[in-house]
């Protein structure tokens, strides 16, 4: 549902439901719709939120309301961090007012490549967690932001490869069917996706939707013939849609489409930037 604010710069997305089902949604509209602004996801009535900031489609920071959602937690928990470490970290975030990454790179507890891949481990976190609330209240405010501050960090991970992940994890299966819709529709694999394939995390089940997915079959087709398991080919076939890599046809005559060839997997998948 889209509602116009009285600021011409803004506009706001925003739906109230199962967040297995509105987060996917939300985050295509964001990526593929290449918005700028701020995501925010409100567990049912209580406070616990997590926010995004979104520059040109590309999700790039993160925040939560819960003690146990923050950034300097988060590491704390996965063992980056010691509690001491953090704490000595937030008196100088407090007393100079500045963001907790710059500080942690400034006392040499993490480098520059340790901090992107702790801000992409605590954006992950985030969105998993959301992504488990069964009531919940999503609003996107589309605007243009201002820069953040030069010594901030920004996320090092394509925003498609979180979708494909969200995709993979939601956690019920008929959020995943109503996701897809009809399994009649044929799809098809774009020949120029909004992605590289080398910026994201590529399943098996994502190769053979790729690979087969030429528009003369349909989604159910696709399923049926698939030697993985049907709930893997099922969550593949909606993170492609989510992303643009794939989309579904209009119902009408068959036309044969060029197959979009997906090459052997890399050692390790790169990350975009």
């Amino acid at each position: 549902m889209r509602a116009a604010s009285t600021a011409a710069t803004l506009t706001l997305l925003q739906k109230r439901g199962s967040s297995a089902v509105l987060l996917p949604e939300f985050m295509r509209e964001v990526y593929i719709g290449q918005r700028t602004g701020l995501l925010h996801v409100t567990r049912g009535d209580d406070e616990a939120r997590v926010s995004f900031r979104s520059v040109n489609g590309e999700i790039v920071s993160g925040s939560s309301s819960n003690e146990r959602g923050r950034l300097g937690d988060t590491l704390v928990r996965w063992g980056v961090l010691t509690c001491e470490d953090l704490e000595r970290a937030l008196a100088m975030v407090q007393q100079q007012g500045r963001r907790l990454a710059p500080v942690l790179r400034e006392l040499d507890l993490l480098d520059t490549p340790g901090l992107e891949q702790a801000l992409a481990l605590h954006i992950r976190e985030m969105l998993m967690t959301a992504l488990q609330w069964d009531e919940a209240w999503l609003l996107f405010e589309d605007q243009e932001l201002p820069d953040a501050p030069a010594e901030d960090l920004t996320l090092r991970c394509s925003t498609a490869d979180l979708i494909l992940e969200l995709a993979r994890r939601i956690p019920r299966g008929d959020a995943v069917k109503r996701g897809l819709g009809s399994l009649d529709r044929r799809v098809v694999a774009v020949a120029e996706p909004p992605f590289r394939l080398e910026q994201v995390s590529v399943s098996a089940a994502d190769r053979y939707v790729l690979s087969r997915a030429d528009g003369r079959s349909s989604a159910r087709e696709l399923i049926a013939a698939a030697k993985l398991p049907a709930e893997h080919v099922e969550r593949s076939l909606l993170g492609l849609l989510l992303t643009g890599a794939l989309r579904a046809l209009p119902p009408g005559p068959q036309t044969p489409l060029a197959v979009f060839r997906v090459a052997a997997a890399p050692p390790a998948a790169a990350r975009r930037r």
